[in-house]
Parts: C-alpha cells; structure tokens; sequence
C-alpha cells in the first residue's frame, strides 16, 4: 500500500527499507510513490516492491500515459543500478510498459460498496442470508463499541484468537501495533468491538486512506460466532465509515482463489462490487544479482501458493 505509515510498519518489524518520492513536472507535483526495498549487503542491488503505485493525478486527457511515464522513470532509477523492480500498479485494467514484463501474478482483488447509496438501499443489497444473520445479531444482546479508544481491546482480543486458533496471516499483531503508532491522529486505526456478558465477543479493525475507509483484520469468539458478531460488525463499520463522510468501504480482500471459502461468502454477503487490479508488472537487469533476487521471490511465492 502507498500509506507511509504502512512502510513505516513494515520496516520496523521486517528487513524492508521504504523509500519515497514525488515526480514533478513543469514545477508541479503529478505523482507520488512509495518503493519498499530489501537491499543485497556488500553486492548491492536487491529487491524494489511497489504496491498499488505509483499514484497520480488523473485527468481526462491523460488517464495512463501519465502512470508509463512514471514507470518509466522508476525502472531508469532501480533497474539501471542492479534491482529487480516489481510492481503492482493501482489501475483496474490489464497493463504494461515498455521495459516492463508480467510476472503472472494476477493483481489484488476485493470489493467495495458505495457509501453514497441511501441507508435503504445498503440493508437491501446485502445478500439475503446475510441480512437474516445480521438481523437476528440486531435483536440479540450484543453491545457494540466502535472508537480509537477500543483499540488496546480488539488487539488483546485480536492476539488471543490467533494463537489459540494458531491462524496465520501477514497483518500481525505486531504489524499492527506499529501501523497504530506510525499514522497520524486524525488517521489512526478505529476498532470495533462487541461484548455479550461482558465478554468480549469479536472485533473489526479498520484503516482510512482518501476517500476509502477498508476492513483490515478482524476475529471472533465461539460465543460470537452463534451471535452472528461478524456481521453486526461489519456493518457497523460501514455504517460509520459513511457517518464519517467517505464514498467506499472496501472489505479488505476478496479473491475466489485465494481467500479462504468461508471469509470469502462473508465479505460477499456485504454487497459489494469486485474489483481486481492489473496484474504485477516486472523489470530485471541481466545481471545474475537481480535474476539470482527474481528466482528467489518466485520461489518463495510458488512455496505459499494455495
């Protein structure tokens, strides 16, 4: 991702090093990207991973050409110096550039609901199924909490469900924690949180970047799960993601290969429309550093295939 308190977080709990920059042209500032980077000791070169960027500004004159520009001037910067560049640009459609080739891995996929629909019309788009759980969770005795505030809770909550589950996933508790500290007040994590009893009975975690307000990570108890706390929350958090003025909710991942069967129908059952981005894009020099870094991400890759 292109929020800077996301390479902040990585690199204080990975060996990744970020690096950012702004592209101008004309004295005007038309682009900004941030570059996470794993550098090779004492050869030099290494790795360059850009994820959903660069980003720029779009105008109907110039919807892409801006973006191969940019590319462009990415692959002068790393590749002539030794690095293997991989890129997942943040555009919907199928794409390349000069330079460039595709890796074969396709490009993240999720879905997002318009937040500019009337309340009527979110209720109504839910899958049925769904909205039965979510109105048979609206007349049980769950309370909801959803604030800044709940935070410490839905990570004590959040780390306990991992290890007793012994889940795996790449948004740690840990990656987590630096996330919180590295964004800015106003941007900080908002955490959602049930309790039935006065146990704790599930959490959503949610991130704001621009005009999108997106799921991160989420659990819940045994006793939630019978209450239907993941769709009471969830929507929830939607319902304050709109409150707060934002046009999307993005529920954080959906891709019918790769997400589990179960959280997938879940994030479905939202409403939301899928999207998949372009495809990573890839440039290498032909020097056996980089190729040497290039089979090596691949390797690693194909061994956490699903």
């Amino acid at each position: 991702m292109q929020e800077w308190a996301f390479g902040d977080a990585k690199a204080a709990i990975e060996p990744w090093s970020p690096e950012r920059g702004l592209f101008f042209k004309g004295g005007e500032i038309v682009g900004v990207m941030q570059a996470m980077i794993r550098h090779l000791p004492l050869i030099g070169g290494g790795l360059v991973w850009i994820n959903r960027g660069p980003l720029w500004r779009k105008t109907p004159s110039e919807p892409s050409e801006r973006l191969v520009e940019l590319l462009q001037l990415l692959r002068e910067r790393w590749v002539s110096g030794g690095y293997y560049l991989c890129i997942a640009p943040p555009i919907e459609d199928a794409f390349t550039a000069q330079g460039f080739t595709p890796t074969g891995n396709p490009g993240w996929a999720s879905a997002r609901v318009d937040l500019s629909q009337s309340l009527e019309t979110l209720r109504a788009r839910l899958e049925q199924k769904w909205r039965n759980a979510l109105n048979k969770a609206e007349r049980g005795e769950l309370k909801i909490v959803g604030d800044a505030d709940a935070f410490p809770t839905f990570l004590d909550g959040y780390i306990r469900f991992l290890t007793e589950r012994n889940f795996q996933t790449s948004v740690t508790p840990d990656f987590i924690r630096h996330l919180q500290n590295a964004l800015s007040a106003e941007n900080r994590l908002t955490a959602h949180i049930a309790c039935t009893n006065n146990a704790l009975a599930g959490g959503a975690l949610i991130i704001r970047y621009g005009n999108t307000a997106e799921y991160l990570a989420g659990f819940a108890t045994e006793a939630g799960h019978g209450l239907n706390v993941g769709q009471i929350l969830l929507w929830h958090a939607l319902l304050a993601a709109k409150d707060s003025g934002v046009r999307w909710f993005d529920v954080g991942g959906m891709d019918k290969k790769r997400t589990p069967q179960g959280i997938y129908h879940f994030k479905a059952g939202l409403g939301g429309a899928p999207y998949r981005l372009a495809g990573e894009i890839e440039a290498c020099p032909t020097d056996l550093r980089a190729r040497l870094v290039r089979w090596r991400v691949r390797n690693a890759r194909e061994r956490t295939r699903p």
